[in-house]
């Protein structure tokens, strides 16, 4: 019987390696002996991804977490995280959702996300008294589900959120790249909706993703990038395999990456004169956006690695913008988690209000806070390594990285150097994987191959 490691970000295993039914469904027996303790009755919301299997488990799952007097509805269609974390938030009675995922993990892998009664994540503490409670036996008891439309009231409520009928005016040509994901056909017909003069390319379902990994980077975003060119729109949408995050392409087919997006999704939302005015950003957020947030008169907290970090800011009432390191973005008048459809109607409706090209808005926004070149790079240690360094990066202070001494040393999620021209750089070990990340961003690309 495997052992499963379960975090707040959920846990993924590759299909046959394993991730399978017996493995789901002793997942499931935990959420249900958790959830049953809020209160018999109440509800579970569970979704379901594009690949093979998904929605079968997804039933099984339901099955299993409703034998424990819960009432169990499964989406009827694909369904995208935030759509499902938007229907647990409407859903006075739920006390949770599961959804049937590996997000941008290529098709070989499967997984399972939770979340809470407001569609936010777990935090540590609750995926480790889930992970406890798995068995090491498959579950027997099994009972009735419902199955329903955890979609549409999504889709409209999106829409209501935003000024589609400046973007409709504006006709704006777009291309969207769901990339076989859970934004199948629902993604471009809410496009559509919104007034986009759409072409929509891996728009059906296809088990293997056809080779892509569901992931809005280079080189996975290479065919949206060739059909903005060759159909002459204005604009990609790259969504990832579950949606919540996504990346565009501008006019010129060049990826404009999410941490570009992020200080764009900023200007956007503060055109209607919101009453919240705080960005949160975990520590590996672009300076862009802390750069950004200061321009536009914005207060800006920095938090510890994690969405949860930035989950927790939430409830301050104050905040109108969520980023984590990866630069999804939350926007919790709508949703206490982050939401890549979301973020492409406020830039969509921001090149409709300012009558801009991607192009401009991006130049013009590199103008007022620098071009950056941002990083990432895992790197795989043994465990004793892995020890050593854990016990040595606190007391890391050094005097010159890359020929530059530090402006300021951070030891908070590892050891983080800030440099007098802006550029920085994590060495953050992750929680327990033997992995060692290290993030950076820099004013060119040499400059960030150096650090």
């Amino acid at each position: 019987m495997g052992v499963i490691r379960f975090d707040a970000d959920g846990w993924r295993a590759r299909v046959g390696d394993g991730f399978d039914k017996e493995s789901v469904e002793r997942i499931a027996s935990a959420l249900g002996a958790t959830w049953q303790e809020v209160g018999a009755g109440s509800s579970v919301l569970v979704g379901y991804d594009s690949r093979r299997d998904s929605e079968r488990l997804a039933l099984a799952a339901g099955e299993v977490i409703a034998s424990f007097d819960l009432r169990v509805v499964v989406s009827e269609t694909i369904c995208p995280t935030p759509a499902l974390s938007w229907a647990a938030a409407q859903d006075p009675t739920c006390v949770g959702a599961l959804m049937l995922t590996a997000s941008e993990k290529s098709h070989t892998y499967g997984g399972m996300l939770v979340r809470q009664h407001d569609g936010g994540p777990l935090s540590d503490e609750q995926a480790e008294a889930i992970e406890r409670r798995i068995s090491a036996d498959p579950p027997v008891a099994r009972g009735l589900i419902e199955r329903r439309d955890l979609v549409g009231a999504y889709a409209d409520a999106l829409l209501s959120s935003f000024d589609v009928a400046s973007i409709a005016r504006s006709g704006l040509r777009v291309v969207v790249d769901p990339m076989h994901g859970c934004g199948v056909t629902f993604a471009a017909d809410l496009l559509r909706r919104a007034g986009c003069d759409l072409v929509a390319i891996h728009d059906e379902v296809a088990h293997d993703f056809r080779g892509l990994h569901p992931d809005p980077t280079e080189p996975w975003v290479d065919e949206c990038e060739r059909e903005v060119v060759s159909s002459g729109a204005d604009v990609g949408v790259v969504l990832d395999g579950d949606c919540d995050r996504m990346a565009l392409v501008d006019g010129a087919g060049r990826l404009v990456t999410p941490h570009m997006v992020a200080p764009l999704v900023l200007e956007q939302q503060l055109m209607g004169d919101p009453a919240a005015n705080r960005v949160v950003a975990t520590i590996a957020a672009s300076v862009r956006l802390s750069r950004q947030a200061e321009r536009l008169g914005c207060a800006f907290t920095r938090v510890p690695l994690g969405f949860q970090s930035v989950y927790r800011e939430l409830f301050e009432g104050d905040v109108l913008l969520g980023v984590d390191e990866r630069a999804d973005v939350c926007l919790p008048a709508h949703l206490k988690e982050r939401d890549g459809i979301a973020s492409a109607l406020s830039v969509l409706e921001l090149m409709a209000a300012r009558k801009a090209s991607l192009q401009d808005l991006v130049s013009d926004c590199e103008a007022q806070v620098g071009h950056m070149e941002y990083g990432r790079k895992d790197i795989r240690m043994d465990v004793a390594s892995m020890q050593r360094l854990r016990n040595l990066l606190p007391g890391m202070n050094p005097p010159l990285v890359a020929d530059m001494p530090p402006s300021s040393v951070s030891h908070a999620g590892g050891l983080r150097l800030s440099m007098p021209d802006g550029s920085w750089l994590l060495v953050s070990p992750a929680p327990g994987a033997p992995v060692c990340r290290l993030l950076a961003e820099a004013p060119s690309a040499p400059a960030l191959g150096a650090l």
